[in-house]
Formats: structure tokens, C-alpha cells, sequence
């Protein structure tokens, strides 16, 4: 692939380089628009490796995994599935794997271009939410269909929680190396619009993110990073606690329980706490299930299926759902632990390579991939068209790990 260096961009880039101008756009209108953009960036590029006879570029190792995780993907849907829904799902499954590639051989040549372009729809996105959060409705009119949330242009909380943590960096990256000071300024800022937002678990990832990324790869002195986290830290307890929408999110519900069992009132009771909250009867589920088939899972794509069987919804506990709402116990639940080594040592494998690469993409995407698989953590499914984009638009950075060097 280091044969990009040496040519001029092609029509077919060009053109794909204002397609993936619009990956943010199309997910902000949802999942059919967004995959419509994928699966155009993904005939443009394989025309012009077709055509052009450009098998380069992506003939290296980590395509051939990514291929043979697909393989093992669709014959997990064929034999362990066995059902239309999965297989059709785990065929399709493929767009992202050229997605990934058609990003990556873009950006060598419209780098500027696109990030600029995705700024820009990020600012308007910050914009936003801000509006949404001081009038109740958005530009468009949207209001989140739950108290102390924002949805901003998605009408989806959910989503536009995971727009923010996956295009924060990247966007954040146009201003890194030319003003440091402007850099962390809107790093701050975005910071606070993510608290805002009301959707923790994305919140708590971008904090993660944020963590690694002042801890280890910003280069300013130990004393500058200190009082740097230490305010950011006492303005997001400012906020929580004197903005009632939002205490009702990050404080009420996630500290009552703990404080009332800390004071004495009752002993904290992990089975009750597993009834009570949806996310952890998700997480039961999957284990469950994973325990019951850890090979090869109980097939990909089927959680939303098992799920809502009798046998994992004893005491009444209503635990069905389309997915475990975890990254570690979908895989788990649907791919076994075959499924899990493969996709997981393939991740690990990019993250923790040595590499000479300061790029500050391959440095923003590592830390988001990082973030994405801390344990526990609620998130999306790592299978839906919207999640798995959003991912696979910060992996494509970690090819510059091994790639251009």
C-alpha cells in the first residue's frame, strides 16, 4: 500500500472523498440514508480497484483477517443461526470492510477536505444541542422522548450520544497540531455539550477518552494537565449538580442506590440491583446464553430472538431486548468465544503495535477504539448499521499504524 504515495488521486477518489463528506450527514438521517452513502463509497472504490487494476489496496495481512472474521461471521449465520434475518446480515456485513479501506486510501490525498467537512457538520451538531437543551426543542423541531436527554437532528438520544463520541476526536484532530490552545478550549467545550447531552454511558466513554488522550499523548507539562482535569472535573460537578435536568441523570439515578445502601438504610443487593436495572438483566441474558453455547454462540444476529424466551425471563423480569446493549456480551453471546478472539485479537493486535506513526487520526482513533471496549459499559450493538459505521470510520485510522509509515 505504500504505493499511494506515489500516485496523483483518482476521479473515482475524488469522488469518494465527498461521499464520505457526507458519512456524518447520513447518519444524522438515520440508518437507511447512511447506508446508502456506504454501500456508494464502497461501488466507487471497488470500480476503481476493478478497473484500474488496483489490487494494492488492500493487499496486506490485516485485510485478509478482517476477511477471515467475515468468513467465520457468515458461516456462524448459515450453521449455528440458521435463520434468513442473520445471514442476510452477516452477507451485508462486508460493506464495512470496504468502507474501511476506500476511508483509508481517501485520506492519504483529502484529508483536509473531509475533516474540515466534518467539523463543520460537528459544530452545527454542537450548536444544536445547545439550542435543543435551553429551548426544549431543536432547529428542526425534535425534543428527546425522555426527560433530561437530547436529541438533537437523530430524534434518537441514543444516537446522537454515539455521533457525539465517535466524531468528537476526529474533529477535535483539524485544530491538534495548529493551535493547541484553540485544541483544548473546544476540547472543553465539547467535553460540557457531552455532559449535556444526558446519554451516560457515552459520556463516561468520551471522559475515558479524554483521560487517555491528556495522560499520555498531549504534550504539555504534568502541572498543566493537572489543573486541566482537575477544573474540567469541579465544572462537570458544577453543572450536575446545579442544572436539575441533568442531575436528575448523572446524580439521582446512578448514586441514590449507592448512598442510601452506604448510610445503612438497606444492604446493597447485586440480585435486586440485576432486576432493577435494564442494562445489567441484558448483560444476565447474554451470559446465560454464552454459557449455554460458548464455542460458537447461539448464532449471529440471534440475541434479539433468545432473549425473549421464557427460560431467560424468570421472576417476571422483562429482559428482551435487540441486543445486550454491550460490546463483550454480544459477541460472546452470538459469536462464542471463537468470535470473540478473532475480533478482539485483531483489535488488540492494531491498538498495542509498535508504531512510528504520530499521525493524529491513528492516535485519536486507537484512544476511541480503547474506549469502545472497556468492560461493563453499556453501548450499542456492535452489529447495527449506525454503531458498526461509526466504528469502523475510527478503525480505518488505525491502518496508518503499518500502512504509511
Amino acid at each position: 500500500m505504500n504505493q499511494i504515495l506515489k500516485e496523483d488521486p483518482s476521479l473515482e477518489a475524488n469522488l469518494n472523498s465527498y461521499l464520505i463528506c457526507l458519512l456524518p450527514v447520513g447518519l444524522l438521517a438515520g440508518s437507511l440514508v447512511s447506508n446508502i452513502i456506504v454501500v456508494l463509497i464502497c461501488i466507487v472504490f471497488l470500480i476503481e480497484i476493478i478497473q484500474k487494476n488496483k489490487i494494492y489496496l488492500i493487499k496486506d495481512k490485516n485485510f485478509y483477517f478482517l476477511i477471515f472474521i467475515y468468513l467465520y461471521v457468515v458461516f456462524n449465520a448459515l450453521l449455528v443461526a440458521q435463520n434468513e434475518d442473520s445471514i442476510i446480515k452477516a452477507i451485508g456485513f462486508i460493506r464495512f470492510i470496504i468502507l474501511t479501506y476506500a476511508i483509508f486510501y481517501c485520506f492519504s490525498f483529502f484529508k483536509k477536505r473531509i475533516i474540515k467537512f466534518w467539523s463543520i457538520i460537528f459544530f452545527i451538531v454542537s450548536i444544536d444541542i445547545l439550542i435543543e437543551f435551553y429551548f426544549g426543542q431543536n432547529l428542526l423541531g425534535f425534543s428527546a422522548a425522555y426527560y433530561g436527554r437530547i436529541a438533537s437532528f437523530t430524534g434518537d438520544e441514543l444516537k446522537i450520544g454515539g455521533f457525539y463520541f465517535g466524531f468528537i476526536f476526529l474533529c477535535l484532530s483539524f485544530f491538534f497540531k495548529d493551535n493547541k490552545k484553540l485544541f483544548i478550549f473546544l476540547a472543553s467545550i465539547f467535553f460540557i455539550i457531552s455532559l449535556i447531552i444526558g446519554e451516560r454511558s457515552n459520556f463516561l466513554k468520551i471522559f475515558i477518552m479524554y483521560m487517555i488522550f491528556y495522560f499520555f499523548y498531549l504534550k504539555i507539562s504534568n502541572l498543566k494537565k493537572f489543573l486541566y482535569i482537575v477544573s474540567i472535573f469541579i465544572v462537570s460537578l458544577l453543572i450536575i449538580n446545579n442544572i436539575p435536568i441533568i442531575k436528575s441523570k448523572y446524580y439521582n439515578q446512578i448514586f441514590n442506590e449507592f448512598i442510601k445502601a452506604k448510610k445503612g438504610n438497606y444492604d446493597l443487593d447485586l440480585e435486586k440491583l440485576v432486576k432493577g436495572n435494564q442494562h445489567l438483566g441484558h448483560y444476565k441474558v447474554a451470559l446465560l446464553m454464552f454459557k449455554e453455547k460458548p464455542i460458537f454462540g447461539h448464532g449471529f444476529k440471534t440475541y434479539r430472538n433468545e432473549s425473549f424466551k421464557e427460560k431467560y425471563t424468570n421472576n417476571k423480569i422483562k429482559v428482551g431486548s435487540t441486543h445486550p446493549h454491550q460490546i463483550h456480551f454480544e459477541i460472546l453471546s452470538e459469536l462464542g468465544i471463537v468470535g470473540y478472539i478473532l475480533i478482539m485479537s485483531n483489535l488488540l493486535y492494531l491498538i498495542f503495535r509498535k508504531s512510528k506513526s504520530d499521525d493524529d487520526l491513528y492516535i485519536f482513533g486507537k484512544i476511541f477504539i480503547l474506549a469502545s471496549l472497556v468492560p461493563i459499559l453499556p453501548s450499542g450493538s456492535f452489529f447495527t448499521s449506525y454503531g458498526t459505521t461509526i466504528f469502523f470510520i475510527n478503525y480505518s485510522f488505525l491502518l496508518k499504524s503499518y500502512n504509511l509509515k
